[in-house]
């Protein structure tokens, strides 16, 4: 995938720039689903499971899980809706829903189903759920305005929406990114080292958050953040969670002579961090929003 590709390439029309950025979305998590679970569901699955207390899940609801990924919010909500409720995942990457897919036929989950949507344009009836989620997803896309409208439609009067955010990184773990940063392309440099162009209103603050979910008819808006801690065994872990998770279209746009020196520079930075045994241990706030469908 090129830089422009993965960026969304410049253009004078915003709905192709749009387009061309969920494409190159789709297609990064798309190359990173076969890994994704094993490399990364140590830190995404705790807070699927959070957030899906936190929406005050009841047994025999029906839940859309918007970018499920692979299940880690899935998963736990159909723990919380019990026999009797149904959730369906949704995601723009068919290589996870895919992967997802199967893994709940392994599973011989029956009241389960995984497709690709898009959260902009859900494709469901109106009042079709009593619950939404979004894990690290609706914070990602184009048109949050249009995401917000699409999520209060599908959910009935009063049904519960809920999504999470990243807050800020122990000090320190902006140097293996800045390393990084340094052998890639700079429009994806500058979208890695920029919170305004990785993340939507929904993603940089718990005030823009509001105001978009208020303005879209949501109530009851109710932000906190908690920690989130990773282990990584060893700084080989890391570089593999990275190419096993969401950037990994932006890993493989190094220049593959380059590649090498790339990870020698990001693990020597990580070694800094270390702890004698090699091990890294990186805590992360993790910012939950719930609200009420008006």
């Amino acid at each position: 995938m090129t830089d422009t590709q993965f960026r969304g390439g410049p253009s004078a029309d915003p709905a192709v720039a749009a387009h061309r950025r969920k494409q190159a979305l789709a297609h990064g998590f798309s190359l990173a689903a076969e890994e994704y679970d094993a490399a990364n569901g140590g830190f995404f699955n705790p807070i699927g499971a959070r957030l899906a207390r936190l929406a005050g899940l009841r047994p025999g609801d029906r839940v859309l899980d918007v970018g499920c990924g692979r299940g880690a919010v899935l998963f736990a909500a159909l723990a919380e809706v019990g026999p009797d409720g149904y959730v369906v995942g949704v995601d723009l990457a068919d290589g996870m829903v895919r992967a997802t897919a199967a893994q709940a036929a392994g599973r011989g989950l029956r009241n389960v189903r995984v497709r690709v949507d898009d959260a902009e344009a859900l494709g469901f009836p109106d009042r079709s759920f009593e619950a939404a989620l979004s894990s690290f997803a609706v914070i990602f896309t184009p048109d949050p305005v249009a995401a917000l409208d699409s999520l209060h439609r599908v959910l009935v009067p009063g049904g519960r929406f809920g999504f999470t955010a990243f807050g800020a990184d122990a000090p320190g773990w902006e140097r293996p990114g800045a390393a990084l940063n340094a052998f890639l392309p700079p429009q994806l440099a500058r979208l890695r080292q920029s919170r305004a162009a990785r993340y939507n209103a929904l993603g940089r603050s718990p005030e823009e958050a509001a105001d978009l979910l208020h303005r879209a008819g949501f109530t009851d808006v109710r932000s906190h953040e908690h920690p989130a801690v990773t282990h990584y065994p060893s700084a080989d872990a890391w570089w593999q969670a990275q190419r096993a998770g969401g950037w990994r279209a932006a890993l493989e746009a190094i220049p593959a002579a380059r590649l090498d020196e790339a990870r020698r520079a990001v693990l020597a930075e990580l070694a800094r961090l270390a702890a004698p045994d090699g091990s890294l241990r990186r805590r992360t706030a993790i910012r939950y929003t719930t609200a009420l469908r008006g």
